[in-house]
């Protein structure tokens, strides 16, 4: 329910590609972008129960929505059944270099105080992942920015790089590149460690930050869908996870993938 570029979407083609060969049939990638991940969750809660449509998403769309907005044409549990968590999303809080000087997030926030609402930062839409993450960080650190929503991580992202906005909280794997080339700075991630693959990059609780939103991103299938197909799907989908070239090409796209499967039982009650 995302367009194509972003984050969620980049992690969606892997998993596909290592789904695809398991079950020995083509999945396309459909990109239905749009109200925050809303209108392409209600196209799959629309969709015959065959199989053959499966939601790619993130918890953005289940976990989050359905809390702040009166109206979502779809109900996240009754509409939908659960096939596998891939894994959770590390996110990270990016500067654009030549609007805000600071190099870490200590100076940023005092940056940030003595210049109330003179910083923006984008999202990729009301009620997001990255909305939450930035409201959940000026609320702990007292502090007020301007949201600018967009319609995915990839224009969101574009809007810092290209200075029309000042910051962003993007997955990490969009922007770890970006800085290696200057443009932006990233001051810190949301996961509850340092990670094996950036170790540089420091949290934001050790620096003094305590926010670790780990959004799980996982694969859904519209209400009945009949048993034996979500079981097949979430046993193929969880040897996916097991698979150490999957797990490494998962891991390069920008997930940290789930250590153990789960039944769709046990995903429903999680949920």
């Amino acid at each position: 329910p995302y367009p194509a570029g972003g984050g969620t979407d980049n992690v969606a083609r892997v998993f596909a590609k290592y789904l695809s060969d398991r079950i020995k049939q083509p999945i396309t990638i459909e990109n239905r972008g749009g109200a925050s991940g809303m209108v392409g969750t209600e196209f799959v809660a629309r969709a015959a129960p065959d199989g053959y449509t499966m939601q790619y998403t993130v918890g953005d769309t289940h976990s989050v929505i359905p809390h702040l907005f009166p109206k979502v044409r779809y109900d996240p549990l009754k509409d939908f059944v659960p096939v596998v968590v891939v894994g959770s999303m590390p996110n990270a809080l990016v500067v654009n270099t030549s609007k805000v000087s600071a190099t870490n997030l200590s100076e940023f926030i005092k940056l940030a105080k003595a210049n109330p609402g003179k910083y923006s930062y984008s999202t990729w839409g009301i009620g997001s992942g990255a909305h939450i993450r930035t409201e959940a960080f000026n609320e702990k650190t007292d502090l007020k920015m301007l949201h600018v929503p967009y319609q995915g991580s990839g224009p969101s992202f574009a809007a810092v790089l290209g200075g029309q906005v000042d910051i962003t909280m993007v997955p990490l794997s969009m922007a770890i590149g970006h800085e290696k080339g200057g443009a932006v700075r990233i001051l810190g991630v949301d996961t509850t460690s340092r990670l094996v693959d950036s170790p540089d990059l420091p949290t934001f609780t050790e620096q003094g930050v305590p926010i670790t939103l780990a959004f799980w991103q996982g694969i859904l299938l519209p209400a009945k869908t009949p048993k034996p197909i979500i079981d097949y799907l979430n046993r193929e989908a969880n040897a996916v996870l097991t698979d150490p070239e999957a797990r490494a090409s998962l891991i390069k796209a920008g997930v940290i993938p789930r250590a153990n499967g789960m039944s769709p039982k046990e995903l429903e009650t999680y949920m």
